[in-house]
């Protein structure tokens, strides 16, 4: 293929799904080349090739706020193939005249779908070893894992025909009471499941929702540590509630049907409640105070120990790692790499407490090796990443 054939329409068709084998192949090659070639590009050209490519991508590929909805490894491929150019940490606005590197003595590859699901009964099932088809069957309700990966919940087929070839569960809970399961993601994890009330649950890595089998009471109540996303199925005669507790914060998200992200971690100083689409009510208990607030889509709240903050939200920016991405917008570096760490289950050491607060704006593909992501960190020139084995050492 000649070498000017137009790279910012085969970058459009390669993320599109619409290049050709051999289309593919050339991309890819020039991704390589680019890579070996980095550290020659002159400032000048450095400039104009960030300017052309910004363009593009504001133009071609993210036409809308919303609308960053690539595929995984479209993602990938578009950070490592511009991430010389368009992704400016800003910041440390200082055109970049050397090579931009990441010392990587054993690269560490991105978080994946996985996940532990405990049963009432005690049994624990991994998610990501487990084949497509029924888990459980648990109070009339059957757990399956379908093709996509996911866990749903539906109910059973009863009668006495059902009963008499399948016999007893092994796996059903035990009869009588609030039976819950517990999903939890690891480090480096992630996962979806649809309860049984058909709300759609994303948990992001390092979390759990404990919730009920069936929602058989007045309210339909989940307990979540971490981070979630949510799509509520709509009841209008069971409130749907998620509890969160961070430090000496106790939070409790009451709606109808809506979507909505918390995030409620236990080593940030905050639970951040972002809403999308409906209303909820917000309720914090900080230091023996009750504190309430109504939010509206583009709205979230911060409970932290000073009280229960309401601001507008960037709505992007809080479902980023939904969409698979990392979304920085004047976050500390401090911040980033407690989100990096998590993804990437790996350990940080800072040789220099003075990097903490330095701040980062930008956009980075979470599917990307972190040598790429830190590769795009260092462009600021605000501190160095050296990989060694699962830790990641910061310096100046």
């Amino acid at each position: 293929m000649p070498e000017e054939k137009n790279t910012q329409e085969l970058l459009q068709k390669y993320i599109t799904g619409a290049a050709t084998e051999e289309e593919v192949a050339w991309v890819e090659t020039w991704y390589a080349r680019l890579q070996d070639q980095v550290s020659t590009v002159s400032e000048k050209q450095l400039i104009e090739d960030e300017r052309q490519n910004r363009q593009m991508l504001e133009r071609r590929l993210l036409p809308g706020r919303t609308t960053r909805l690539w595929t995984k490894v479209a993602a990938a491929v578009v950070l490592t193939v511009v991430s010389t150019a368009v992704y400016r940490l800003a910041g440390h606005r200082s055109v970049i005249n050397q090579p931009v590197t990441a010392t990587c003595k054993q690269d560490i590859t991105p978080g994946s779908d996985k996940a532990v699901l405990t049963l009432a009964n005690g049994q624990r099932i991994l998610l990501d070893d487990a084949k497509q088809g029924q888990l459980a069957n648990q109070s009339g309700f059957i757990v399956s894992k379908t093709a996509t990966g996911q866990i749903v919940y539906t109910a059973a087929k009863t009668g006495p025909d059902k009963a008499a070839k399948t016999g007893p569960d092994k796996n059903a809970a035990p009869a009588g009471g609030m039976d819950f399961n517990i999903i939890t993601t690891p480090r480096g994890g992630q996962f979806q499941v649809v309860l049984p009330d058909g709300t759609h649950v994303w948990l992001d890595a390092a979390s759990s929702l404990k919730y009920p089998i069936a929602f058989t009471g007045p309210q339909r109540e989940v307990q979540l540590s971490g981070q979630a996303f949510f799509q509520v199925a709509g009841d209008k005669t069971k409130p749907f509630k998620v509890v969160s507790r961070c430090n000496d914060q106790t939070q409790t998200v009451e709606v109808l049907g809506t979507s909505f992200n918390i995030n409620a971690y236990q080593d940030e100083t905050y639970i951040r409640t972002t809403l999308l689409e409906g209303e909820v009510r917000v309720d914090g208990e900080v230091a023996g105070r009750n504190l309430q607030k109504k939010l509206r889509p583009g709205q979230q709240t911060v409970l932290d120990n000073k009280g229960l903050l309401m601001q507008e939200a960037d709505t992007e920016e809080a479902i980023a790692w939904k969409n698979g991405y990392f979304v920085f917008d004047e976050e500390t570096l401090a911040s980033v790499m407690r989100k990096i760490s998590r993804w990437y289950d790996v350990e940080v050491e800072y040789k220099d407490k003075t990097l903490l607060p330095r701040r980062f704006n930008g956009t980075v593909s979470r599917y990307a090796h972190v040598s790429q992501v830190l590769k795009v960190l260092e462009l600021t020139q605000a501190a160095h990443f050296t990989i060694t084995g699962s830790r990641i050492v910061i310096s100046q």
